[in-house]
């Protein structure tokens, strides 16, 4: 039972409480250190109780992050780092854009640390403090938002555990709009710390949003969040606690005991619909089979709410989405939003940073430099073209340089030291300012995992896989480059294996193809990158990484049209803006111009060989 009180970053740090010294004194040291060799801390922005955040620069990229810097007594000894490690490296893989995104974990010094999107904007609790209860007609499209971000995270089998205002942050979109962006998924499991006496008898944020299956300490599930969204809607239309009390055991006994007022008798002056007092007393059942059983069947209902409800007179009407459509974010500072670090930044150029295995990769920043000092040594090289690998070419400006659309083989051989092992690189010499589309096939040799980077010469586009295990082939489809593009293949060593090998007599293959048929462009992760979706042309594209989504912006003008998505062998799910996940096939579903078509794996969340990399999907969409 923690606070989690935000600090808007445009305000001056001064504004917050002197009386809490761990944001003024010991994390102030924190300014100006070098992280894990890639993030310079460049000063505070706010702190809670789970850690302080810090804004941060991707030295090797220039971008601009939020770490966040969890409390060292959270994380205190061994099994407690390691389920923040777990569960860190399962908030990675939310990728939903109404999730604040989490590119990246470590522990530097002893203290754990994530790596996080920045975000402008004031948490949703500092919203209300300045604004009061916030009406249905605004409030709706952000419950929506939330609601999509958390049907996501329960679909991977994460359940946040403390949903409340202080956890959502509030920002703006090109219209003027609100966006919701959730943070600190999982998190709260950390949190094993006993409690002060202080914190036995007075309230501290937590107690007002917690299911009684989680004060009662049952298992918990989806459903347990929506208990706590809806005492957070409750709170955002009323401005008022659900159950005020001044201690926690006042408030946690009345959500084991209470019922709950509804949101319109709390505040009469609002004009708060009887369907959204039903929808709101619904999620706040005591008994997790009488609620909304999903975070989607929510939303259905305060979508059906709010179309029923709210008109011109009773206030603006905005798009309801969850994200997957609208127009591009922009907050107050947009003229920084180029500079923020985001999850294509971190795919194009060092994706993959694993702490539970040993990876034996080409470091990052030996690629980006050697390929930018590179660069016009490998445009002017005269040698022609070789048909299969020569050494020494274990560095960028040595790469072997092979053809186009050419199979050239090569081996892992001798190591490098004792703990390195051979690293090999090539490039296609593709005239420097050019641009195309690329797509990179390696086979592996019978008994080395391999991995692939892919890195054009001025290291803007860049991109890791690691997908396959023993023998197993890696494959990079249509990635965007410019210029000549060297690709690094490298041993992705086991956890238990101590030496890298050394295999003289199995050769790997070597493809880099430029692709001329139309189809999709990768990156398409987020918004600003998604491919247009024309009517009635058919695009293709694939699905080669676990966490490969891919971005389609509809073109066509608003209507309800007849989709088809066919992925043979792929195991894929699509989305529109009703978040409904689909299954490959054909459906009817309403569409309005700008709005974002969704593909993305059904097995993100397994482990092991990944099924369909080579399988093309496709999609159609006819009146």
């Amino acid at each position: 039972m923690t606070t989690t009180s935000g600090h808007d970053p445009t305000q001056p740090l001064e504004t917050i409480s002197a009386a809490d010294r761990r944001l003024s004194d010991s994390n102030q040291a924190w300014l100006g250190k070098l992280v894990d060799g890639r993030y310079r801390v460049l000063e505070v922005i706010g702190r809670g109780g789970m850690g302080v955040v810090y804004r941060v620069e991707h030295l090797r990229m220039g971008k601009i992050a939020a770490m966040k810097v969890l409390h060292r007594d959270l994380v205190a000894d061994a099994d407690v780092q390691r389920r923040f490690e777990t569960e860190a490296a399962s908030i990675a893989k939310l990728n939903h854009p109404h999730t604040v995104q989490v590119f990246d974990y470590g522990n530097f010094l002893g203290n754990a640390y994530l790596i996080m999107e920045m975000v402008r904007g004031l948490d949703l609790g500092r919203v209300i403090a300045r604004d009061g209860p916030i009406p249905w007609a605004r409030a709706a499209p952000m419950f929506i938002q939330i609601c999509g971000a958390l049907q996501e995270a329960h679909e991977l089998g994460i359940v946040h555990r403390d949903l409340k205002p202080d956890n959502v942050l509030i920002t703006r979109t090109t219209g003027g709009r609100d966006f919701a962006k959730v943070l600190d998924f999982g998190l709260a499991k950390l949190d094993g710390r006993n409690p002060t006496e202080a914190d036995r008898h007075s309230i501290v944020g937590t107690p007002y949003f917690m299911a009684p299956e989680q004060i009662r300490g049952d298992e918990v599930d989806a459903r347990t969040d929506l208990y706590s969204f809806g005492a957070m809607m409750f709170e955002v239309l009323t401005g008022q606690h659900l159950y005020p009390s001044s201690t926690a055991v006042g408030a946690l006994t009345k959500h084991l005991t209470g019922e709950p007022d509804a949101p319109s008798m709390r505040n009469k002056q609002a004009g708060i619909p009887p369907l959204v007092d039903h929808i709101v007393k619904t999620a706040l059942a005591r008994d997790p089979a009488q609620r909304y059983q999903s975070a989607a069947e929510l939303a259905g209902a305060l979508e059906e709410a709010y179309a029923e409800t709210v008109t011109e007179s009773t206030g603006p009407k905005t798009s309801v989405s969850r994200g997957l459509r609208g127009p591009r974010l922009v907050t107050d500072d947009a003229e920084e939003s180029d500079l923020r670090l985001r999850r294509s930044d971190i795919d194009q150029f060092e994706r993959g940073l694993k702490r539970r295995r040993v990876l034996v990769v080409v470091a990052t920043s030996v690629v980006f430099a050697g390929a930018i000092g590179a660069a016009a040594w490998l445009v002017t090289r005269k040698a022609p073209p070789s048909t299969a690998e020569k050494e020494p070419n274990d560095e960028p400006a040595k790469a072997t340089v092979i053809a186009e659309a050419t199979a050239v083989p090569g081996y892992l051989g001798k190591r490098l030291s004792p703990k390195d092992g051979d690293r090999d690189n090539y490039v296609v010499r593709w005239p420097s300012g050019s641009r195309r589309i690329v797509s990179v096939v390696v086979t592996a040799p019978p008994n080395i995992d391999i991995n692939i980077n892919v890195s054009d010469a001025n290291g803007a586009h860049q991109v890791s896989a690691d997908e396959g295990t023993l023998g197993e082939t890696e494959v990079l489809h249509r990635r965007a480059v410019e210029g000549p593009v060297v690709v690094t293949v490298a041993q992705t060593m086991g956890k238990d294996q101590k030496l890298p090998i050394e295999n003289v007599s199995d050769p790997y293959s070597i493809t880099i193809t430029e692709e001329k048929a139309p189809g999709e462009r990768e990156p398409n992760s987020i918004e600003a990158d998604a491919n247009p979706l024309v009517p009635t042309e058919e695009l293709k594209g694939y699905l080669d990484t676990r966490t490969d989504v891919d971005l389609l912006r509809w073109t066509g003008e608003d209507g309800t049209y007849n989709v088809v998505v066919r992925a043979d062998g792929l195991p894929l799910t699509w989305r529109v803006s009703d978040g409904k996940p689909r299954t490959p096939g054909a459906a009817t579903v309403p569409l309005r111009k700008g709005e974002m078509v969704r593909l993305e794996r059904a097995d993100r969340s397994e482990k092991g060989s990944l099924q369909g990399r080579d399988v093309l999907w496709s999609i159609v969409v006819t009146k």
